[in-house]
Formats: structure tokens, sequence, C-alpha cells
């Protein structure tokens, strides 16, 4: 009796102990079972990048078709709860009021888009931040997930670790050595091949016939015009880059000029922050501009008399 009765706790605990090992491959997930994740966010790629608040989209990879929002504050990550199941996730920045997200409920549709557009011109999308984890696999035990190095991560803690990375870049536009820049009251630059939108699920940037438009700030003194703006980072060859730059004189009468721009005038300070110089640019006088624009070597385009207005609202 005592031999039976000990073959059946020995029986008991080892049964236990295989119900307490914790190995998802031989466990039925329930699909109604709820798990808590941690997603932690690390800036290694985007360490100047300081956002107030992330948004996390769960796109599930089964036959379930909700897809699951949430909207976390700080840069660093938080916790969520989710149903067990495989997804694609994706998040990004929401503290970027310079870009309209829409689509949320379709991984291939979901889009960014520079908010403030008019016509064929839209103004600075600000700095967006996106992280993708391709596959995550969450369990009642724990999390599986490629992580962005392309390896497959294993973690019973149910922790999630993201890359963020900027999908804009930065132009800086610098217009040198101005002949007659007191004539000039307003100015503003627009320049073509940037994308004003952009598909965050296949990363495949949009509307390449459009025009980056931003305020000239004028300082006389230094015979210069300035201006910086952002735009989503090309994902396919746009055709070259044309910079028009537009000036209204003191008189109210407005002019403009395209330069098709080389190699040599943009520089890139980083992969994501490019730089724009044009130097020796005359401000016409009178009613009929000439076509001077200093000792450059690019394609330009004479003076051309306009009617526009510099109050532009984008």
């Amino acid at each position: 009796m005592k031999a039976a009765l000990k073959t059946w706790l020995t029986a008991v605990v080892l049964s236990g102990a295989t119900l307490v090992s914790c190995s998802h491959k031989d466990i039925a997930c329930p699909g109604s079972e709820v798990r808590g994740i941690d997603v932690v966010f690390e800036w290694t790629r985007a360490p100047e990048a300081k956002p107030e608040g992330m948004t996390l989209m769960f796109f599930p990879l089964g036959a379930r078709e909700q897809v699951w929002r949430f909207d976390i504050a700080g840069a660093d990550g938080g916790s969520v709860e989710i149903p067990t199941g495989t997804y694609r996730m994706i998040a990004f920045n929401n503290d970027d009021a310079s870009v309209r997200i829409t689509d949320t409920q379709s991984f291939d549709g979901m889009t960014a888009s520079a908010r403030n557009t008019d016509r064929d011109m839209f103004g600075t999308t600000g700095m967006l931040y996106r992280a993708e984890v391709e596959y995550l696999e969450v369990t009642p035990c724990g999390v599986s997930y490629s992580a962005a190095d392309g390896s497959y991560k294993e973690c019973p803690r149910s922790v999630v670790r993201a890359l963020p990375d900027s999908v804009c870049t930065v132009y800086d536009i610098r217009v040198s050595d101005i002949k007659g820049i007191d004539r000039v009251k307003k100015a503003y630059a627009a320049l073509s091949g940037t994308d004003s939108s952009l598909r965050l699920g296949p990363m495949i940037s949009e509307n390449h016939d459009d025009y980056l438009y931003a305020p000239m700030v004028l300082s006389a003194s230094d015979s210069l015009m300035t201006a910086s703006a952002d735009a989503f980072t090309p994902t396919a060859l746009s055709g070259p880059y044309t910079l028009t730059v537009a000036v209204t004189r003191t008189d109210g009468k407005s002019f403009s000029k395209s330069f098709e721009l080389t190699d040599q005038m943009m520089n890139s300070i980083s992969p994501r922050h490019v730089f724009i110089e044009i130097k020796g640019l005359v401000i016409p006088e009178g009613d009929t501009p000439g076509s001077d624009v200093g000792d450059i070597d690019v394609i330009v385009d004479g003076w051309t008399t306009i009617e526009i207005d510099l109050e532009y609202n984008v």
C-alpha cells in the first residue's frame, strides 16, 4: 500500500512539474486569453529623439481581424495587454502635430501625411520616428519576436525591444552673397524631389511631384536667406531635386527663379540631414528681370514675374 501511494505521489509531482514548465509549443492558446507585455524602445538609431508619446499598432497575422492600438506617454515604452496570437507591430511617435495618420485599420494602407498641404505644396512634416516588429507571437508563457537585427528572440518575461528610427529628412537651405537683398520684403523656398506622404507599413513614400514649402528668414546685414523644413525620406528615386526661390520685393512685385540642384550643391551632414547652398543670387531690378545668379555651377532658369501671396498657409 505504501509503495503504491509513493508511486502515485511521484506521478502527481512529475505531472505538476510538467504543467509548471513553460513551453508554449505544447499549449493550445485560447483565443480569448489576454497577456500583458512590456514594449521597450531603444533609441540607438535616433539618439536625438525625445518624443513625448508613442503609439503602438498591433496588426493580427492570424484569423483575428481586430487591430489593437495603444497610446503611451514618454519615449521609453510601456505595458499593454493584448490577446494571445501572432501580430505585426508598428510604433510611431504621436507628438508630431505636423503629420496626420490615416487608414490605421490596414497594415498596407496606414499612411502618414503632411498635415499642411495646399495644391501641390506641403509644409514641414516635423520628425516622425517609426519602429517595426515584423513577427510577434504572444502566448500565455511569454513572447517570441523577430528583432530589428534579424535575430529571433524568446522572452518568458514578455519583454519586446524595438528600435525606432527617423523616416524624415531635414533640409537646410541657405542662399548667400545676395545682391539687392534690401529690395526683398518676403521670400520662400519650394523644393521638389521630396515626398509629402508615407505608407508606414510597407514603407513606401508617395506624392513625389509635391513641393516642400518653407518660408525663408532674411538677414540683410549678412546678405543671406535661410530656410529649414522636413519631409519624408524618399523610398524610391523621384528625379532630380529642384529648388525654387520666390521673392516679393518691397514695391510689391514678385519673382521666382528655379535651380536644378547638382550633387555638389546637396551635402549630407548625416543620412537624414541635407544642406543646400546657393551663392551669388541677384535680386532683380525693374519690371524685366534678368537671369543673373552669380558664379555657381548650376542649371538655372531666369527670373520669372509671378503673382503670388507669400502669406502661404501651409
